[in-house]
């Protein structure tokens, strides 16, 4: 194991990784590129491998300092949020959480899961913000969200940690306009190759397993559009611009909200649902109640 790093000579690893160059990054620390370049190489002898190579007047990280400079981000922003916390009011201490919700969520569901948080005490400040998943992601990564709700399980090829929760599922079924169904004879499921379809986007989870659905029963749809913010595909649903699917545990309320119909359901196709937490710790009793009380509404 190794001890006793000396995290001046990390941290000044670190703003040479970021600049670029010794010489740009002594302007930043107010030290001589002699100074830096010292203190480098003993942190380079103590770890036993080199963290840069030469490449003509520039240094380029090896793969060593690469995964290096990945643990010191993370440290660093951690140690930046932490100063910023504890400069302020140790009483509103964990009391703002901020949250990312992934666009393609149904609102509905989204009120039900936060709920418990707008009345935990601990918690004084909720602020929620819209998205593509992916750009939560990174807004969490870089510890501007404390926690992320989407529909598609964590892509593994991120560059950054997070922990994934699964907090629920529902069965979907279609939805459309009474006039739609009304204009054509045919029964569900083979009314859909009739009628034109709204589904999310071509890379969801979603739409790859309704269109095996219909390979299954061989049935060729026309896809009106793909649409991944779920409010925008049941407002054009409900115009009467395609059909479209939607959990079935919120069927109730689609129906009494919209203009429009349940048609049925597809048969072995969910929509799973998740929470995305960072790896720290000062939230992490607020995350473990917040998955807990989604996971059993």
């Amino acid at each position: 194991m190794i001890t006793n790093i000396n995290y001046n000579h990390l941290y000044y690893f670190w703003q040479v990784s970021r600049h670029g160059s010794i010489a740009a990054a002594s302007k930043v620390l107010h030290l001589t590129p002699q100074t830096v370049s010292a203190q480098i190489t003993s942190l380079e002898h103590r770890l036993g491998k080199p963290l840069f190579l030469r490449e003509g007047r520039g240094l380029r990280l090896t793969e060593f300092g690469q995964v290096t400079k990945q643990y010191a981000d993370d440290m660093f922003a951690i140690a930046e949020e932490w100063l910023e916390t504890t400069q302020g009011d140790m009483s509103n201490v964990s009391k703002t959480l901020r949250v990312g919700i992934s666009d393609s969520l149904p609102k509905s569901l989204v009120s039900k899961w936060l709920a418990p948080l707008i009345e935990n005490e601990r918690i004084s400040n909720l602020h929620c913000i819209d998205g593509q998943q992916a750009e939560l992601l990174a807004q969490m990564a870089t510890h501007k969200l404390d926690l992320v709700l989407a529909d598609k399980p964590l892509d593994s090829s991120l560059p950054f940690k997070a922990f994934c929760h699964e907090i629920g599922k529902s069965q979907l079924g279609f939805f459309g306009k009474a006039s739609l169904q009304s204009s054509v004879q045919t029964q569900f499921p083979n009314l859909l190759s009739e009628l034109p379809v709204i589904l999310p986007a071509k890379t969801s989870p979603v739409t790859n397993a309704i269109k095996f659905w219909l390979e299954d029963l061989e049935l060729e749809v026309s896809v009106a559009g793909h649409v991944d913010d779920s409010a925008l595909m049941k407002a054009l649903g409900e115009q009467g611009f395609g059909i479209f699917p939607a959990p079935l545990s919120i069927k109730q309320e689609i129906e009494k909200a919209l203009d429009v119909t349940y048609l049925g359901s597809i048969e072995n196709v969910y929509q799973h649902y998740y929470a995305f937490t960072p790896d720290r710790l000062i939230k992490d009793s607020i995350y473990s109640e917040f998955v807990k009380n989604a996971q059993s509404c």
